[in-house]
């Protein structure tokens, strides 16, 4: 009997091969053996199949209660057609004879059978997990409890000491009363106290808005209220090579129009991740360099598996009408290709690699209906300080809240600041991959995001 195969494609990959997801966003294609099915479950417009021996790992030892989840696919499907969707894949996985490859592609909107529906990236999820869960709770496991004190940090729990943050300005030391003056925000990262944040104090002070007022501005815990144009010192911080960038800010108010910058240096050489006046803009740039900061807009597929549009300036006013709790979290990769993602570990963004030694520089093509054909273009010149969109250089951080110069007159800094709320904000020494960002950005969303 010849083998039947599941083919699965998400989006077109972006960046290297994942052989793991946990939240079911990170595998952009999919192949697996039909005969690996153990069963399959219907929801309202779903199903669900559960596969054995499918996963990165088979043999665990694992705590008390804990266990890894076996690797499962969810496809949408068309409501009330769940049976019949289910009946058509058991008949081809067992047909001795006829096509081989049962396939669902979201790219070109094509599936074998009728039922399912291939429309947008959420119509397949496919969890292969690496991590254990909690089988109770349904949650990562935190492991005994000296591993918890270890890998929790601010209610966020970091797995392996090689993820946790070497920055971390979290909401449990962010003391003080409502409108009061920041006086210091502690480093919970490994950093240290080496590390801790102090106001400027040049044209203002980020101000403490407490739990009881945070909501207000679309967080759940206490947060730093950024006004135009203040900001918090960070004593020298560079990192060199990989990194993963991550924080949560709150509605920054129905008259702006982004999030402006959020952090970077004294010269404006560093900067991300956002421009004033321009929303659904990712932008960054790092230090040493001086060309124009690499942009992309997340509106567009163009360099990313989702469009998403930030901030919401939709009309509704209050909690829950829109979106006014953000978390984002931006990952620079060993060969410095960048991507962004979104509160619900969605690539956003995607910018490839772009260095000093680049002799060549990928370029998306229009091809109509949001569809872009990368090419890469040879370089006729020399990349310098100079050239436009790098993606290399360190990441030096010497302010949050803005990037550039002191001098309020010339206002360069001030035209760009962050204005906002913020209850969180880390960097960790290392990429932490598309899983794990993913993960990161989902919990830092239920943690932060308003009750109703």
């Amino acid at each position: 009997m010849a083998r039947k195969f599941f083919l699965f494609r998400r989006s077109d990959p972006q960046g290297p091969a994942k052989r793991f997801s946990e939240n079911g966003i990170d595998i952009p294609i999919l192949g697996i053996p039909a005969d690996q099915m153990a069963f399959i479950t219907a929801g309202r417009g779903e199903i669900n199949i559960t596969f054995n021996g499918a996963g990165m790992y088979e043999e665990n030892e694992l705590f008390v209660g804990d266990s890894i989840e076996k690797t499962n696919i969810t496809i949408s499907c068309k409501d009330g057609e769940e049976l019949q969707l289910i009946e058509k894949i058991m008949l081809f996985a067992s047909n001795p004879e006829g096509r081989a490859i049962m396939k669902f592609d979201v790219v070109d909107k094509k599936a074998i059978f009728d039922n399912a529906v291939v429309s947008s990236v959420s119509s397949i999820s496919a969890k292969i997990k690496s991590q254990p869960i909690e089988r109770v709770s349904q949650k990562i496991s935190t492991g005994d409890p000296a591993s918890r004190f270890r890998n929790v940090i601010g209610g966020i729990n970091f797995g392996g000491g090689a993820n946790k943050p070497f920055l971390d300005y979290n909401h449990e030391l962010l003391t003080g009363s409502d409108n009061s003056n920041i006086t210091i925000w502690r480093n919970s990262g490994t950093g240290s106290s080496a590390y801790n944040l102090a106001n400027h104090g040049d044209g203002g002070n980020v101000t403490v808005q407490t739990e009881a007022t945070a909501a207000d501005t679309g967080l759940s815990k206490t947060c730093a209220q950024f006004a135009v144009g203040t900001f918090l010192n960070i004593p020298d911080a560079t990192i060199e090579g990989d990194y993963t960038i991550y924080f949560a800010v709150g509605d920054p108010g129905e008259s702006a129009g982004s999030f402006g910058s959020l952090f970077g240096d004294d010269l404006g050489e560093t900067l991300g991740f956002s421009k004033d006046g321009h929303s659904s803009l990712f932008t960054m740039r790092h230090d040493g360099l001086e060309g124009k900061p690499f942009e992309q807009n997340t509106e567009t597929l163009e360099g990313g598996s989702v469009s998403y549009i930030f901030p919401d300036k939709s009309r509704g006013t209050q909690v829950g009408a829109r979106q006014f709790c953000y978390v984002f979290v931006i990952r620079r990769d060993k060969d410095f290709n960048v991507s962004l993602h979104n509160h619900e570990g969605e690539v956003i963004a995607f910018i490839p690699a772009f260095t000093e030694g680049s002799t060549s520089k990928i370029q998306s093509i229009s091809k109509g209906k949001n569809k872009y054909e990368k090419n890469s273009v040879t370089l006729k010149s020399k990349v310098t300080a100079a050239s436009p969109g790098r993606t290399d250089g360190n990441l030096l951080l010497q302010r949050l809240g803005t990037a550039g110069t002191d001098s309020v007159s010339t206002d360069a800094r001030l035209a760009n600041s962050f204005s906002g709320t913020l209850s969180r904000f880390g960097v960790i020494k290392r990429d932490i991959g598309d899983s794990g960002a993913s993960q990161l950005a989902k919990d830092l969303y239920e943690l932060y995001k308003p009750s109703l």
